[in-house]
């Protein structure tokens, strides 16, 4: 692990940048999230809809724990820590006024039987069923790790600073599925043109997610006008 002091000269990584990460977590030496795919076969973790690999984020705009975003800022291209976060720099410290009781009857619209142990969403509340007596459901919206102290494995991988590379990890951070190898950028001083494959036309809320692109590209780059394309092939007949 390169854990050394930083001296003075050192490039850190500043608030508002675009950074690719890669990182393992760990609860109770127990693995429970990471981007590296064969490690999470190797814990029995693996999630086939999962695209694994290093992740771009935006440093100090909360897309990680509180524990992870400060470290980020301390740390240099190529630098690997190991963290231990407390549940307030990681998933939050429990809170007793999460744990409610829910009537059954509120499952019962929606023909669900309720069972220890069950995942469920109430008015966009995440939970889980603790128990279940005389027609009471004891639901705790905790996060699972709330309260808990958690260990991460992290690496800046690195900055992403090129033009049309933050374009097209941009279009990565809304699409996820997206093999940035199909992108085709075009870019002047004051336009980007992005020609995305036939299969994003498809995808649900995809004119939400090009303002979403179109906004952060316009921000970032300075550009006065973000232009998408989408072209439709001829198939091919088969024969």
């Amino acid at each position: 692990m390169n854990n050394h002091k930083k001296e003075k000269g050192d490039v850190m990584v500043e608030k508002g940048k675009l950074v690719k990460i890669s990182y393992d977590g760990y609860v109770n030496e127990k693995l429970f999230d990471t981007t590296n795919e064969e490690l999470a076969k190797k814990e029995g973790i693996y999630n086939p809809r999962m695209i694994y690999g290093p992740v771009t984020i935006v440093v100090g705009e909360e897309m990680l724990l509180p524990g992870l975003d400060e470290a980020l800022l301390e740390m240099e291209v190529g630098e690997e820590r190991e963290l231990v976060l407390p549940p307030e720099k990681a998933f939050g410290k429990r809170d007793p006024s999460k744990v409610r009781v829910v009537p059954i009857k509120e499952f019962q619209k929606f023909n669900i039987r309720p069972v220890v142990g069950m995942p469920v969403n109430i008015d966009g509340n995440v939970g889980k069923v603790v128990s279940i007596n005389s027609g009471r459901v004891l639901v705790d919206f905790n996060h699972e790790f709330a309260g808990k102290e958690v260990k991460y494995r992290l690496k800046l991988e690195e900055v992403v600073e090129e033009p049309e590379e933050i374009v097209k990890e941009l279009v990565k951070m809304y699409i996820p599925s997206i093999n940035t190898d199909d992108l085709k950028i075009k870019m002047t001083k004051k336009t980007v043109t992005i020609n995305l494959p036939e299969v994003c036309s498809f995808m649900n809320n995809i004119q939400t997610i090009k303002m979403a692109i179109a906004n952060e590209v316009i921000k970032r780059l300075g550009v006065d006008k973000v232009s998408f394309v989408e072209t439709f092939e001829k198939k091919k007949e088969d024969n």
